[in-house]
């Protein structure tokens, strides 16, 4: 008996000192990353269907203050928002309020049609994979509004042009005021509205037929989802996403969530002021590597056939192939060959997070920090050590 136990024991050591070893590596490259890095401080994790494999934070959640990034600091993580968008799109499909092959109008209070193509509707199917016609103009730019004045870090800046350029940046954003996010859509998308603009807002292609990214198609999307719902989008994604991961330290702040481990954010290296978006849905969730983690792991046991947040016919129709590879997205999801996740940019700010389809395990890198001269390369090493090491784990 105690000899057949040996080899098993022998077995289950060697494989927990290689994964430990493995975890040992990972944390030493990063660290030395982190040290000649012009990105401030970052998160990351490697999770797979049912656990946390890995996770980290390395450099600082505050440089000024000396505060340490860890695995449990916040930030928001841009465009991966449109992830949770997805599920809940998903889900109210489920419950039955609505059916992703509806033209939007038959859910909205007010008319949206693109007046190249008049009598075509746009559907809640092409809103979720960017080919609703539907386009980000100048006036995307006013959904940023800062809690205090940008400093005029820029006089620091070397290069005379990009001085200039964030300047006029700083300028426009100081102006922007709060509004809620349904009449932030009714002012750009509605003839006669004040920011409606017909060369600017549509797309010359008809609704369907071309990719465009659009961040104003998720939040018609995220608007739809309150009124057939009859609740908040906050409300809706607490429900049905938040509250059955046990995900207790993401959320939007200031919408029934304030984040006790925020970390600052650095646009050009410099600390900015906390800042909220108008049209939140599209990419201002508020989280961790950890509790991200733990939505990655039910939308990788989704696509491996598990029911959970949704039945499994929803998550193959949410993580679909596109049709072709001009398109690039299922319900908000990038999908290639590869790996099916999100990635996502703002100020302060660059994320990734991504699971690779063939080994079934994820990758999530949340950074502090944009616009340095080398910070894009810098974070998708970041990402490469991680990926190196997925293949590795056992």
């Amino acid at each position: 008996m105690y000899k057949s136990i040996i080899p098993v024991l022998f077995l289950l050591t060697n494989v927990s000192v290689k994964s430990q070893s493995i975890k040992d590596s990972i944390t030493s490259e990063l660290t030395a990353l982190s040290k000649k890095s012009s990105v401030v401080g970052f998160g990351v994790a490697i999770v797979n269907s049912d656990s946390l494999v890995y996770s980290g934070g390395f450099g600082y959640a505050d440089l000024k203050s000396q505060i340490a990034y860890t695995r449990y600091t916040e930030q928001p993580i841009a465009s991966i928002s449109k992830t949770l968008l997805a599920v809940a799109l998903m889900k109210a499909q489920e419950i039955g309020k609505l059916n992703l092959n509806d033209p939007i109008n038959n859910h909205l209070p007010f008319k949206i049609v693109n007046p190249n193509f008049p009598g075509d509707n746009i559907t809640i199917q092409q809103l979720a994979n960017h080919t609703s016609s539907i386009l980000d103009g100048e006036t995307y730019l006013n959904t940023y509004v800062f809690k205090k004045k940008i400093p005029p870090f820029y006089t620091h800046l070397a290069d005379k042009d990009i001085k200039l350029e964030v300047e006029k940046w700083v300028e426009l954003l100081n102006a922007n005021e709060m509004m809620t996010f349904s009449e932030f859509i009714k002012k750009q998308y509605v003839r006669g509205q004040i920011w409606y603009d017909e060369k600017q807002n549509f797309s010359t292609n008809k609704p369907g037929s071309t990719y465009k990214y659009s961040n104003m198609g998720a939040n018609i999307a995220a608007y739809i989802i309150e009124q057939v719902s009859g609740e908040s989008y906050t409300s809706f994604i607490k429900k049905h996403i938040l509250n059955p991961l046990e995900m207790n330290n993401s959320g939007w702040r200031g919408k029934s969530y304030e984040s006790k481990n925020a970390s600052t954010l650095y646009w050009y290296g410099h600390p900015i002021p906390e800042y909220d978006l108008i049209t939140y849905p599209d990419g201002n969730f508020m989280t961790n590597v950890v509790d991200y983690g733990k939505f990655l792991n039910a939308m990788i046991r989704g696509y491996e056939g598990e029911d959970n947040l949704l039945t499994a016919e929803s998550y193959k129709e949410m993580m679909k192939d596109p049709v072709s590879s001009d398109f690039r997205k299922g319900i908000f999801w990038s999908v290639d060959s590869e790996k099916i996740g999100h990635s996502g940019s703002d100020f302060g700010i660059l994320t990734h997070a991504y699971f690779l389809r063939e080994h079934n395990m994820g990758i999530i890198v949340f950074v502090n920090t944009s616009d340095t001269k080398n910070g894009t390369t810098e974070v998708r090493d970041i990402y490469r050590t991680l990926l190196k090491y997925v293949r590795l784990t056992p």
